[in-house]
C-alpha cells in the first residue's frame, strides 16, 4: 500500500470526501454556513448560536432555513441557495440531493490576475 504521502491531492480529496458529514451531529471540526438566495449574505450555522436537533440531515436545512436579516426595514426571507461545508481548508458544497460537491471556486491562481495598461489621459 503507498503512503499517504505519494497519494495525489485528488486522490487524498476523494478519501477525505468519503467522510464528508450527513448529520448535524457529524460536524465536529467543521463549518457549516449558509448562503442566502435573497440578500447574499452568508451565515455560520455550525458552530453557531442555533439549536439543531443533532439528528437532523443536513440537506434538511435546506427547506427549513429562512434568512432574517433586515433589507430596507424589512426582513429578507430569503431561503438558502446552498449550505457550504469548511473543514481543514477545503470547501464542499451541499446539493439539493444531499451530496456533497468540492468547491474550489473561493480560491485563484496568480496567473488569474493581470495588471492593466496604465491610461495616460490628460485631465
Amino acid at each position: 500500500m503507498r503512503s499517504k504521502a505519494l497519494l495525489s491531492k485528488s486522490a487524498q480529496l476523494k478519501a477525505f470526501g468519503s467522510t464528508l458529514p450527513t448529520r448535524i451531529a457529524d460536524l465536529d471540526g467543521c463549518e457549516l454556513i449558509s448562503h442566502c438566495d435573497g440578500c447574499g449574505r452568508h451565515f455560520q450555522l455550525y458552530p453557531g448560536h442555533a439549536d439543531f436537533d443533532s439528528r437532523m440531515k443536513l440537506a434538511g436545512l435546506l427547506e427549513r432555513l429562512v434568512c432574517s436579516a433586515r433589507l430596507n426595514g424589512r426582513v429578507c426571507r430569503g431561503l438558502p441557495r446552498r449550505l457550504v461545508l469548511v473543514r481543514d481548508e477545503h470547501r464542499w458544497v451541499l446539493e439539493a440531493s444531499g451530496e456533497w460537491r468540492e468547491d474550489d471556486s473561493a480560491f485563484w491562481e496568480a496567473s488569474d490576475f493581470e495588471a492593466r495598461a496604465e491610461s495616460h489621459a490628460a485631465f
